[in-house]
C-alpha cells in the first residue's frame, strides 16, 4: 500500500504543481481551488464520517463470517441514503452557487471581487455535484478495506491527476499564460471539467475494482431498514468529526482568499503535507482497523500492543519527514515551483505553507490512528467530540493570527492553526485511550526521535544556506545529497537506540 501510495503521491505532485504553474499564485488560481474544494467541504461536513473507515468493523465481521450478501445489502442501503440525501444538498447547492461564491470571495479586494464571484458562480454549478461521486467511491473503498484490498485505493487519485493535468494543459493551450479572472466561454469549461471529471475519474477506480472483487455494490431504498439505521447511527457521530475537518478546510479557503494565491499555496501545501502521511502513516492505521476489530473482546493486551506499535511507528518514520519539509521548506519550493508559481512571492507562499502545515504531521497520523483504535472498541463518540472541538480551536487560531500577519506569514498562520487543532486532538485521544485501556499507548520514543531528527534537520538547513546554490538542478543536486546523508544517518542512529520494533511488533501487524 505504501508504494502505491508513493506512486499515487508522486503524480498528485505533478498535478498541484501543475495548478500553480497554469493558474500561478493568483486569484485566477485562488477561484479555482476553492471552487473545487466546496464540493469536498460539503461531503466532510455532511456525508464523510458516516461513509467512512467506521463501516470497515462492520463490513469486516460480514464478509469474514461469510455472510457476503448481508454485506452487499447493508452497503446497498448505506449508498441508497446517501445519495438521496446529497442528491437534495447537490441541487441545493446548484441553486444557492451565487451565494456561495460571494462567501468564497469575501476576502478578496474590492477590484477583483465581482470578476471572482461570477467565475465561481459558474464553476461551482459543475463542482457541487462531485459529492455524490465522493459518497459512491467512499463505500466502495469501505468494502475494499475490509476484503483487505488495499493497494487499489491506494493507486485511485492517478485517475484523478491524469485528467485534471490533461484539461488544465488544454486550458493553457486555448487561453495562453493570461490570468485574469475575465474567461470565455471555453476555458470555463475546460476548468470544470478538470475538477469534475478528475473526481469521476479517481471514484470510478475503487467502484470498478469492488465490482471485480464479487461485490455487487447497488443504492437501493432502506428507509425503514433497522440494520441501515443501526450502522448509520454507529457512523453519526464520525460525522461530526469529519465536520471538524471541513471547518479546518474551509476556514482556510475564505481566510487564504484575503492573500493573492493564498488559497494555491495552502492547498499545493496541503498535497506535499500529505504525501508522507499517506505513504508512511496511512498504510499503519488503515492496515491495523481489522486486526483491532477482531482483537476487541479477545485479546486486549494484543489490542494495546497494536495500538502501541502503531504510534511508535508511526513517529519513526514520519517525524524526520516533518523535520526537513519545515526545514527545507524554502530549497523544496524553489525546485518544484515552476510556471507562474516560481517567482520570489509564489515561493514564500508556498514554503510558508508546507512548514507551517509539516509541524503536525506526527499529530495527524497519530490522530487517525487514535480513531481508529475508538472505531475499533465501536466508540465513534469520543473521537467525534474531541475532533469537531479541536477544528474549532485551530479556526479560532487562523482567524486570531491572520489579521496580524500579511503575504507568506498569514498563509502561515493557516497552517498553524491545522496543526494546533490535531496536535490538541491527538494528545486528548491518547490520554482518553490510556484510560480507557488502563495501559500508556504513547509513543516512548518520540522525544528522542524527535530530538534526532530536528538536529539532522537543523544541520541540513545549515550546509545548504551557507552553500546556497544557484539554479534549480544545483539546488535540486544539494538537496537530495544532504537528505542521503541524513537519512542514513538518522537510520543508524535510531537502530543504534533501538527504537526500532519497540515494542515488540504484534503478529498481525508485522510488515
Amino acid at each position: 500500500m505504501g508504494v502505491a501510495t508513493a506512486a499515487s503521491r508522486a503524480l498528485g505532485f505533478v498535478r498541484v504543481l501543475v495548478v500553480a504553474a497554469v493558474l500561478g499564485t493568483t486569484y485566477l488560481g485562488n477561484t479555482f481551488q476553492a471552487s473545487n474544494s466546496v464540493s469536498n467541504v460539503l461531503f466532510e461536513l455532511i456525508a464523510a464520517g458516516a461513509l467512512s473507515e467506521v463501516l470497515v468493523p462492520t463490513f469486516v465481521t460480514l464478509l469474514d463470517g461469510g455472510d457476503r450478501e448481508e454485506a452487499e445489502r447493508l452497503a446497498g442501503g448505506v449508498l441508497g441514503l446517501a445519495l438521496t440525501v446529497l442528491g437534495v444538498i447537490t441541487v441545493a447547492g446548484i441553486l444557492a452557487a451565487p451565494w456561495l461564491a460571494r462567501l468564497l470571495s469575501s476576502g478578496a479586494s474590492a477590484d477583483v471581487a465581482d470578476a471572482q464571484r461570477a467565475l465561481s458562480a459558474f464553476l461551482l454549478r459543475f463542482f457541487v455535484p462531485q459529492v455524490l461521486l465522493y459518497a459512491w467511491g467512499a463505500i466502495a473503498i469501505a468494502v475494499l478495506y475490509a476484503k483487505r484490498h488495499f493497494v487499489v485505493t491506494a493507486l485511485a487519485p492517478i485517475g484523478n491527476t491524469v485528467v485534471m493535468v490533461a484539461c488544465l494543459l488544454a486550458f493553457h493551450a486555448v487561453h495562453g499564460g493570461e490570468t485574469g479572472l475575465e474567461l470565455s466561454t471555453t476555458p470555463k469549461l475546460l476548468l470544470a471539467a478538470a475538477g469534475t471529471l478528475g473526481v469521476a475519474a479517481f471514484v470510478a477506480i475503487p467502484i470498478v475494482a469492488t465490482w471485480r472483487s464479487g461485490f455487487r455494490l447497488r443504492p437501493r431504498w432502506a428507509l425503514g431498514d433497522h440494520a441501515v439505521t443501526r450502522l448509520l447511527r454507529l457512523s453519526g457521530w464520525t460525522v461530526l468529526q469529519n465536520a471538524g475537518e471541513g471547518v479546518l478546510l474551509g476556514a482556510a479557503i475564505v481566510l487564504g482568499n484575503t492573500v493573492a494565491g493564498g488559497v494555491v499555496a495552502y492547498q499545493v501545501a496541503f498535497v506535499f503535507f500529505l504525501a508522507p502521511y499517506a505513504v508512511l502513516a496511512q498504510p499503519i492505521h488503515t492496515a491495523v482497523l481489522p486486526e483491532l476489530a477482531n482483537d476487541v473482546g479477545r485479546d486486549d493486551e494484543q489490542f494495546n500492543a497494536t495500538v502501541r506499535w502503531g504510534l511508535d511507528t508511526i513517529a519513526l518514520l514520519v517525524v524526520p519527514c516533518a523535520a526537513a519539509l519545515v526545514a527545507l521548506s524554502v530549497p523544496i519550493m524553489r525546485v518544484l515551483a515552476f510556471g507562474h508559481a516560481a517567482g520570489a512571492g509564489g515561493i514564500a507562499l508556498l514554503a510558508a505553507a508546507l512548514a507551517s502545515l509539516a509541524l503536525g504531521l506526527y499529530a495527524y497520523g497519530a490522530f487517525f490512528l487514535l480513531t481508529n483504535s475508538f472505531y475499533a472498541l465501536g466508540d465513534s463518540r469520543t473521537p467525534a467530540l474531541v475532533g469537531i472541538a479541536s477544528a474549532v480551536i485551530g479556526v479560532v487560531v487562523m482567524a486570531v493570527l491572520v489579521p496580524f500577519t500579511h503575504g507568506a506569514a498569514r498563509v502561515a498562520a493557516l497552517g498553524f492553526g491545522h496543526t494546533a487543532a490535531y496536535a490538541i486532538a491527538a494528545v486528548t485521544l491518547a490520554v482518553m485511550l490510556s484510560r480507557r485501556t488502563g495501559r500508556v499507548v504513547v509513543p516512548r520514543a518520540l522525544p528522542g526521535i524527535t530530538a534526532v531528527a530536528g538536529t539532522l534537520a537543523l544541520g541540513a538547513w545549515a550546509v545548504v544556506r551557507v552553500v546556497s546554490p544557484a539554479g534549480r538542478l544545483a539546488t535540486a543536486g544539494l538537496l537530495v545529497g544532504v537528505l542521503v546523508v541524513c537519512g542514513v544517518a538518522y537510520a543508524a542512529v535510531t537502530r543504534a537506540m533501538g527504537w526500532w520494533g519497540r515494542p515488540a511488533v504484534p503478529e498481525a501487524a508485522a510488515p
